[in-house]
C-alpha cells in the first residue's frame, strides 16, 4: 500500500504535537510494510497512490482544496482531525488582538474571521491570487464539506468524535487512532539535568530537585503558562517551564518572563533524550492548557512517573480517567490546589502501565491501517 499524506509547509520548521504525532506514526506504519510519502505541495502527483491522508480539520484554505482534487482523481481520502472547538479558549483565554476579535464577535463570527485571515495568509505565501467568495469564508459550512467528502475521519478520542458530530452535524465513518508516547525512550529514569542553554530572563540554569513542577509545550496563551506561573506566585514550589516561544506568542512568553518568581525556571526547548531527564527531575507534570488532544506531553510525564495536574477541556478524560488532578484553566486558585493536591497524592503506577500497553506508536499504526483498509474497501 502506497499512501500520500499531505501536511503542513511548516510541519518541522513549527513543530507541534502534531509533528511528532506524524512523524512517529508514519515511522511504525513503514515498520509495517505501509509506503508513506510526505509532502506539502497542492500538485504533488496522485497516480502512483492507492490513497490520500490529510491532517488538520481547521486547515480548510488548504484541505478543502485537496479533498477536491483528490476526489477527482479518483482516490479516497481520509482525515486525522486533531480538533476540539476553541470556544472556551475564544471567550476566555486569546491574547492581544485576536482575543479581543474573538470576544467582540462571538466564536463562531471569531472562526469565519481566522479562515479568512489565514486564507489570505497563504494565499501570500504561496504568492497566489486568492479567489473571494462568501461561501469560502464560513467555516462551519467548509468544515461539513470537506467531512462529507472525506471517507474516513481519524479522531483521536471518541470524545473528539462526538463534539464534531454535534457541532457540524456530520456523521462520518470513523476510526479513533490514540495519541501516544515512546515507552523505550520516556521509561525508567537518569534523575536530575541542568540546562546548558536557559532563555534570556531565566533565573537559574539548573533544574529543581524532584518534587517540583514541570510544565513542558510551547509557550503561548493556549497553554496557559502564565496562569500556572500566577497560581505558584509565593508558594515557594518550584516549576520549570520547557519550550519555545509559539508562533505569534513572543509576547505573550515576554509577560510570562515577568510574572515569574525566583521560583520559575524557563528551560529552551529540548529533543527526547534531554527532555526524559526533566520529566524524571519533577514530580508534577502540570498542562493547565484551554484545550489538549489530550497532550503528548502529558503521556510522556506519565510514562517517567510524574503525577498529572490537567484541565478537563478536550479528551482528557477519556486518557486519564481518575488518575489525573482536573483543574479549570481560568482560575489560578483553583491550579494551585490542583498542584498541591497532585503533589500530595503522588504519581499513578496504573497510567504509567495503561500509557506504555496502550498508547504507543504502534497502536496509532495500526489504528491508521484499519483506517485505510475501511477506506479502501468503500
Amino acid at each position: 500500500m502506497r499512501v500520500l499524506w499531505l501536511v503542513r509547509n511548516n510541519l518541522t520548521q513549527h513543530p507541534g504535537g502534531d509533528t511528532t504525532q506524524i512523524l512517529r506514526t508514519a515511522e511504525a506504519l513503514r515498520r509495517r510494510g505501509v509506503t508513506i510519502d510526505l509532502s506539502s505541495e497542492a500538485g504533488a502527483d496522485l497516480a502512483e497512490y492507492d490513497l490520500v491522508h490529510l491532517f488538520h480539520l481547521d486547515r480548510l484554505w488548504e484541505n478543502a482544496e485537496h479533498c477536491r482534487r483528490v476526489r477527482a482523481a479518483g482516490r479516497p481520502v481520509v482525515l486525522s482531525t486533531i480538533y476540539w472547538p476553541s470556544d472556551e479558549f475564544d471567550r476566555g483565554g486569546r491574547a492581544g488582538f485576536q482575543g479581543w476579535l474573538a470576544r467582540r464577535c462571538g466564536s463562531p463570527a471569531y472562526q469565519d474571521l481566522r479562515l479568512f485571515q489565514r486564507y489570505l495568509l497563504h494565499c501570500r505565501q504561496r504568492r497566489v491570487w486568492p479567489r473571494l467568495g462568501l461561501r469560502r469564508f464560513s467555516f462551519g459550512r467548509n468544515v461539513r464539506e470537506l467531512l462529507a467528502a472525506v471517507s474516513v475521519i481519524l479522531p483521536n478520542s471518541r470524545a473528539e468524535q462526538e463534539q464534531i458530530e454535534i457541532r457540524f452535524g456530520v456523521q462520518r465513518p470513523a476510526v479513533i487512532v490514540p495519541n501516544a508516547a515512546d515507552s523505550t525512550v520516556f521509561g525508567p529514569g537518569v534523575g536530575a539535568a541542568r540546562s546548558d542553554s536557559p532563555q534570556p530572563g531565566v533565573q537559574s540554569s539548573a533544574l529543581h530537585p524532584r518534587g517540583g513542577v514541570l510544565c513542558v509545550g510551547r509557550i503561548e496563551p493556549r497553554k496557559n503558562q502564565l496562569a500556572l506561573i500566577q497560581a505558584l506566585r509565593g508558594t515557594g514550589i518550584p516549576l520549570t517551564l520547557v519550550g519555545r516561544s509559539g508562533r505569534y506568542s513572543s509576547a505573550y512568553h515576554r509577560r510570562c518572563l515577568r510574572a515569574a518568581g525566583a521560583n520559575v525556571c524557563f528551560v529552551a526547548q529540548q529533543p527526547a533524550g534531554e527532555l526524559r531527564r526533566y520529566y524524571h527531575a519533577a514530580q508534577v507534570h502540570a498542562c493547565v492548557s484551554w484545550y489538549e488532544t489530550p497532550g503528548l506531553a502529558s503521556l510522556e510525564a506519565a510514562l517517567c512517573g510524574c503525577a498529572l495536574v490537567v484541565t478537563p477541556g478536550g479528551c482528557t478524560r477519556e486518557y486519564f480517567g481518575d488518575d489525573a488532578v482536573y483543574t479549570p484553566p481560568d482560575d489560578p486558585d483553583a491550579i494551585r490546589a490542583a498542584v498541591q493536591q497532585a503533589l500530595a497524592r503522588g504519581s499513578s503506577a496504573a497510567l504509567a502501565a495503561r500509557v506504555a500497553r496502550e498508547y504507543t506508536w504502534d497502536a496509532a499504526a495500526a489504528a491508521t491501517l484499519k483506517a485505510y483498509e475501511l477506506a479502501l474497501s468503500r
